[in-house]
């Protein structure tokens, strides 16, 4: 009895403990479901009717294709390409699990994120969350970039069992025009935070890409075309149910360049080829470390060629995070600063400059052709008009020269006092100068350099163009601590050395200006804009200005150039079959990457032929002497382009 006694209390009390038990899991159950449910309706609540309502009709942006860019003869330049990107939006992803030890589908689904894309299936996570917490569920995170077209493929394939989770696929670029062509094309990219809101402005959506840097910049609007869109009516879960619109995207407009593709090849080699030659000679023994070429039409603007070295290769922007470390050292590379456009960039103009001087002089009256200084010595020791005694050398003895020799022979001297005025020494007859006062001479020289295009950008259609600088008494004020101008400042002006400043394309237009008789031409790259049907949309031409100088006093200048290369300092710059005009330069500036050593700039600048101009040639190295380094060069140039340039088309 006491066996079944203890048996059946048993019995009696294992359906109590269970029931009990049971209790608590069923208690415990429906907190959880009734937490859950709070949460769905509290927290999540308005997300959740959001979607319902605002993610019925679903619009995605198509992106257009991109206009291409090809030289004067029809050689592509650049080809588009697709990028591929994995987004996810954390909205149509799979509620998170609540429940302990369960399997989680959205972290699933960042798993085999990670698997296909490489990027951490936690870093996805915390992406998402952050979103959420923004209250940004609705808007798609892309948590990958730059995919291979494999890894593209099967995230494609993976997306149908993936809720919330797309390939998406925008143009990139794939420039196929070389390295001389880098500052020239520029690259595309991603919208700044900076830009991104004005192009949303223009209805741009914030995954689009757009012009960076040079012409893929500034002609953004026509490369860009018309977005098309896709209008999708989808359930909750972001399930398509049927299209309602498809609009197609209208492709964007191509152009067409003035620069000719294998000139422009040609002048970057014959850069690189010259960056050390003449290093035989006493005065430009340095290897250049920049160098920058302009060939262009002085007629019209055109730029046949423009080159700066060093170049670097466009491509290397398709995937900046890949490639950062070579885009930071780039951008670090004080020395060669290949990021920086050197044919826009200014420097010293030395001895070119001496365009602009004579024609001061012949238009002020202060100078004939005839004119006449003997200089017996490279070194002249004068009085100033501040009472201060100064120091002028020249680089060799002319004895008595006219304009056209000063010209032709460069001389230093002579155009010192055609700027600041010499006076009669020894019996040599002195100068006048521009002005009796020196701070004056110097306003007026100021006054044709801006004329000339100096001191201001030229409107070239690229970015980042410097202007330049004409130096005055005011702003060596400003820019010196205080420190007055003087006599001597005048003169130096003359020979553009100083704060002279001027890039290698405005000397080219200052060129231009000489040779085609006093029109200020705009230089352009671009000659046409292309529907992609082929119909012309635009045609670029430049806005002109005449120079107020006389076609005669110019022609003055040209003759003193022409003597330059037969038979004067410029020598170096004639080129077989080639009747080359020019002007050297060699400005000496004390360089901070060298220790504050005094070196020099290498200048050329010319046109050919003599009657009826149709190129100008500027060459500039960072270092070396203009006859011996910049005008051989510019014969090799000279040369080619009569040779293999077609320029009526």
């Amino acid at each position: 009895m006491n066996n079944l006694r203890g048996l059946a209390g048993r019995t009696r009390n294992r359906p109590r403990g269970n029931l009990n038990v049971l209790s608590i899991a069923v208690v415990g159950l429906f907190a959880i479901l009734t937490a859950r449910l709070a949460y769905m309706q509290l927290v999540k609540g308005p997300s959740y009717a959001e979607r319902s309502r605002d993610n019925h009709l679903v619009r995605s942006e198509l992106i257009p294709q991109r206009g291409l860019i090809y030289d004067r003869n029809g050689v592509q330049l650049v080809e588009n390409v697709p990028s591929y990107s994995a987004q996810v939006v954390p909205d149509l992803l799979p509620p998170e699990s609540t429940t302990p030890g369960s399997d989680d589908p959205r972290y699933a689904i960042f798993q085999k994120l990670e698997q296909i894309t490489g990027t951490p299936a936690l870093a996805i996570q915390q992406q998402v969350k952050q979103q959420e917490d923004a209250n940004k569920g609705g808007e798609a995170i892309t948590v990958a970039k730059h995919l291979s077209q494999d890894q593209a493929q099967m995230l494609d394939e993976a997306a149908i069992n993936m809720p919330g989770v797309s390939l998406v696929v925008t143009p990139a670029r794939k420039y196929i025009g070389g390295d001389d062509f880098s500052n020239v094309l520029g690259y595309i990219g991603a919208q700044s935070a900076e830009t991104a809101p004005t192009y949303a402005k223009l209805g741009y959506s914030l995954f689009e890409p757009v012009g960076v840097a040079g012409l893929e910049s500034v002609y953004q609007q026509e490369l860009r075309g018309q977005p098309g869109y896709t209008l999708d009516e989808q359930d909750a879960y972001g399930t398509l149910i049927q299209q309602v619109a498809n609009v197609a995207p209208t492709p964007g407009d191509n152009l067409k360049l003035a620069i000719d593709k294998g000139l422009q090849d040609y002048v970057a080699q014959v850069l690189q080829d010259y960056m050390s030659y003449g290093s035989d000679n006493a005065f430009s023994s340095e290897t250049a470390r920049t160098a920058a070429a302009v060939v262009m039409n002085p007629n019209d603007g055109e730029i046949y060629s423009i080159v700066s070295i060093p170049g670097y290769d466009d491509n290397i922007f398709n995937d900046p995070v890949k490639n950062s470390a070579q885009i930071t050292a780039m951008l670090n590379d004080r020395v060669h600063a290949p990021l920086t456009d050197h044919a826009i960039a200014a420097a010293a103009p030395g001895s070119t400059f001496k365009m602009i001087t004579a024609a001061a002089g012949l238009q002020n009256g202060t100078v004939t052709p005839q004119t006449s200084r003997y200089i017996p010595s490279t070194r002249l020791d004068i009085k100033g008009d501040d009472g201060k005694t100064y120091t002028l050398i020249d680089w060799e003895v002319h004895g008595t020269i006219d304009l056209y020799q000063a010209i032709a022979q460069s001389s230093d001297i002579y155009f010192y006092g055609v700027a600041c005025g010499l006076p009669a020494t020894d019996g040599i007859a002195g100068m006048k100068g521009l002005a009796t006062d020196s701070d004056k001479a110097a306003l007026i020289l100021g006054q044709y350099a801006r004329a000339f295009g100096l001191g201001s950008p030229t409107g070239i259609d690229l970015d980042n163009e410097a202007s330049g600088n004409v130096p005055s008494p005011a702003q060596k004020l400003k820019t010196h601590d205080g420190e007055p101008w003087v006599y001597f400042d005048t003169c130096f002006m003359g020979i553009g050395q100083g704060d002279v400043a001027a890039t290698p394309l405005q000397m080219a237009r200052v060129t231009a200006a000489v040779a085609n008789g006093g029109k200020l031409v705009t230089p352009h790259i671009v000659n046409q804009v292309i529907a992609p049907g082929g119909k012309v949309v635009r045609t670029v031409t430049g806005d002109t200005t005449q120079v107020p100088v006389s076609a005669a006093n110019l022609q003055v200048v040209k003759e003193g150039m022409h003597l330059c290369v037969n038979g004067g300092a410029c020598e170096s710059a004639a080129a077989p079959g080639v009747d080359m005009s020019g002007k050297t330069g060699t400005a000496e500036f004390n360089d901070e990457l060298q220790g504050g050593a005094l070196v020099q700039h290498a200048w050329f600048t010319g046109f050919a032929p003599f009657e009826n101009p149709q190129v100008v040639i500027t060459v500039y190295f960072d270092l070396g002497w203009g006859g011996a380094r910049a005008a051989p060069a510019a014969s090799k140039i000279a040369e080619y382009f009569f040779q293999h340039v077609k320029v009526n088309q």
